[in-house]
């Protein structure tokens, strides 16, 4: 099922659906929007919201019950999501210009969420296995943040409040925990979590 709504100037929205009970709804708002949705399986779930600018965002869900959530709210950003398996979900919410999310989950139920509020920045999040978890909040000004996770019911949570701040987060494993918290003017920090049960929490003002 498909659902789109547009006004204001040239705005582009390309849907493609094989499979069965898959729903898509695109609502734009603005100049010079483009989405892209495809959905190959059974329930899967995407909604795009773009209101502004010259916003852009791509959306692939292979599988099973996934959900995908995407609201833009500015000029020039961009957000990307692939879901291949079974009841991943993800929300990206971006408020500002020129701000960048790239997402990836493969397999079970991995949870995403992205919120940018600001200007240029970016983030990446890649999910491999189940049950894994990834949160990132970045406020500010040319934060980027790159999470990813290689095995089951992993945790990393990111935030990012200042200008120029760079986080890398690794967890391979089960059931490791990140938390990272940055606030400030060019931080930068590395975790890698390798093996069971690893916690680490870094904060740098």
């Amino acid at each position: 099922m498909v659902g789109t709504f547009g006004f204001a100037q040239f705005n582009d929205s390309d849907v493609l659906q094989i499979g069965i009970l898959n729903t898509s709804d695109v609502d734009q708002g603005g100049l010079l929007n483009f989405s892209d949705v495809i959905q190959v399986g059974i329930l899967n779930d995407s909604d795009v919201d773009q209101y502004g600018a010259f916003n852009y965002q791509g959306t692939l869900q292979v599988g099973f019950a996934n959900d995908s959530r995407v609201l833009q709210i500015g000029a020039g950003n961009a957000s990307l999501v692939a879901q291949v398996g079974v009841v991943n979900d993800s929300d990206v919410l971006q408020f500002g210009a020129g701000n960048g999310s790239a997402v990836a989950q493969i397999g079970l139920a991995n949870d995403q969420v992205t919120l940018q509020i600001g200007a240029g920045n970016a983030s990446t999040t890649f999910q491999l296995g189940a049950f894994n978890g990834a949160y990132i909040l970045e406020l500010g000004i040319g934060n980027s943040s790159d999470v990813a996770q290689i095995g089951l019911a992993n945790l990393s949570l990111t935030g990012q409040f200042g200008f120029g701040n760079d986080s890398d987060v690794l967890q391979l494993g089960a059931l490791n925990f990140s938390a990272v918290g940055q606030f400030g003017l060019g931080h930068s920090s590395t975790v890698v979590q390798a093996g069971l049960g690893n916690v680490s929490t870094v904060t740098q003002f």
